[in-house]
């Protein structure tokens, strides 16, 4: 299929059942439903489960964004092959000095919008953000002083609240943007959990996610002790009890939590050119998955390498958008489709190149894509 032809097929359905399709053939016939972009890694706050600017890191990566015009073609590109949503991530989004320009260039080619931000600045960053159809805010303390003490001094609690409060009123008169706020758990923080719950349920969010940091060997001090855990999954619990308003996803917490699993076998990776030191200390894959996500999403780092299968693993970088455009590295690149092929047949987390996926966050979303791909193969669904 030309490029140009995808972008004039606006049904979302048609757009999806490309993809599955080319699952099953093993071969890209339309561009991802989603590009991941990290644009800046750099950040204002030193968030102390950060592993690249806390403080406990000895060796933060300089500053790194992808140049403003390579942005714009591949922006362009996602437009022409069809691409649905772009997710921008850093760092912090709104220090790269063009973030409102593309902010509003996704807007105007169409596609859906995604940003992820800690709301930790003046007000007049405000405009800017409206053009998100959905904004995550890391949220990961309820108090003042431990709002400072995990995020860094320059963090303010009020003026992260006020700013929130001020896009929730947005969002309730215009329809967005959605509000995902989300609580990175470690143990100087966990015992915040219930009141940050209440917090935006009282607000009226419109999600929550609650998530592991990724540890790395400097951060071993802020692992929860086995106690702590306890006390985690009985806050949990009683959370699960409470009719909150907004979604999330306390029952795949509670199951992590539950299995009696965490920190057996802990696997731990060095550093490498695509990740800091990791210490991965639980399997939420349960040993094997089949993923289909690098069919459906895309990931484009701050140094412009296109990474598979997604941002979490970086098994195979299939190019640079430094050097060759966007589309061309999707469709003609049979290290990326190899890389995909394999795994969309099943991987192990035991294997050495996919151990990363112990920590797989998409196992709902890949189970729910292997039905519908064997589906579409006409194959027997076995979960």
């Amino acid at each position: 299929m030309k490029n140009s032809a995808m972008s004039k097929i606006t049904d979302p359905a048609i757009r999806d059942a490309l993809r599955l399709k080319s699952a099953v053939i093993g071969r890209p016939l339309i561009g991802p439903k989603s590009v991941n972009i990290h644009i800046i890694n750099s950040c204002n706050y030193k968030c102390e489960f950060c592993m690249y600017f806390s403080p406990l890191v000895h060796n933060p990566p300089k500053r790194k964004m992808l140049d403003y015009e390579v942005l714009e073609g591949v922006l362009e590109d996602c437009r022409q092959i069809g691409v649905d949503e772009i997710n921008f991530e850093g760092g912090e989004v709104t220090l790269y000095p063009f973030w409102a320009d593309v902010f509003c260039k996704v807007k105007k080619l169409g596609m859906r919008l995604v940003a992820y931000s800690h709301l930790g600045y003046g007000a007049h960053h405000l405009p800017g953000l409206c053009y998100a159809d959905c904004l995550t805010v890391n949220f990961s303390a309820i108090t003042e002083g431990s709002f400072k003490r995990i995020h860094g001094k320059q963090a303010s609690l009020s003026r992260v609240l006020k700013n929130l409060d001020r896009l929730l009123a947005i969002r309730d008169k215009c329809g967005k943007p959605k509000i995902v706020l989300s609580f990175v758990v470690y143990n100087h923080n966990y015992q915040e959990l219930a009141g940050f719950l209440d917090m935006a349920h009282q607000r009226k969010v419109d999600e929550v996610v609650i998530r592991f940091f990724k540890a790395t060997s400097e951060m071993r001090d802020l692992f929860l002790s086995q106690e702590e855990l306890i006390s985690l999954r009985r806050s949990v619990e009683s959370a699960l009890q409470k009719p909150f308003k907004f979604k999330h996803d306390l029952k795949k917490l509670h199951d992590v939590l539950s299995n009696g699993k965490m920190f057996d076998n802990v696997v731990s990776m060095p550093r490498s050119s695509l990740h800091n030191d990791r210490l991965l200390f639980y399997d939420s894959t349960g040993g094997d998955i089949h993923c289909h996500i690098g069919w459906f999403y895309s990931n484009i780092d701050e140094q412009g390498r296109v990474v598979a299968p997604c941002d979490n693993v970086g098994v195979c970088v299939a190019g640079n958008v430094n050097e060759r455009r966007f589309k061309d590295i999707w469709f003609d690149n049979d290290f990326l489709h190899k890389t995909l092929r394999e795994a969309s047949k099943g991987i192990r987390t035991s294997s050495a190149k996919w151990q990363e996926c112990r920590y797989c966050r998409d196992v709902a979303m890949n189970k729910m894509l292997d039905k519908k791909v064997r589906c579409a193969a006409g194959t027997t669904y076995d979960p």
